[in-house]
């Protein structure tokens, strides 16, 4: 297995992926933000912030911190602090995303230089 130094297995995603998370992340709060004073709409609000919570996870190649932030959501009253919103930033300005992200990217780069063969050793 590779010894991934912490900048190989940590990788930010790009301005776009960032970007359609935070759109994400406003608008579930938001909408929270909003209904959670009214009985009524906690069904939509859950409904939401599981939409939100996967949406998320796919969009940011899911880190382990949506999921701390989607059973505080869950918690009443906590609905009026934009959470999804703030874990977005948090990871974006980090940049602590996972490892699957950074595997994505390589994915997506030029494989790297392969080593000349040995020609030295004898059969």
């Amino acid at each position: 297995m590779p010894d991934l130094t912490p900048t190989e297995s940590r990788k930010s995603p790009s301005w776009l992926r960032l970007g359609i998370a935070l759109a994400i992340a406003l608008s579930s709060d938001t909408f929270s933000f909003f209904t959670s004073a009214w009985v009524v709409t906690e069904p939509a609000v859950i409904v939401v912030d599981v939409a939100t919570a996967v949406l998320l996870w796919w969009v940011l190649g899911r880190p382990a911190l949506l999921f701390v932030v989607f059973v505080a959501e869950a918690i009443p009253g906590i609905g009026m602090i934009p959470l999804w919103t703030m874990v977005v930033g948090a990871l974006a300005m980090t940049g602590r995303l996972p490892a699957a992200m950074a595997a994505r990217a390589a994915r997506t780069s030029a494989p790297p230089p392969t080593s000349p063969p040995n020609h030295d050793q004898a059969p």
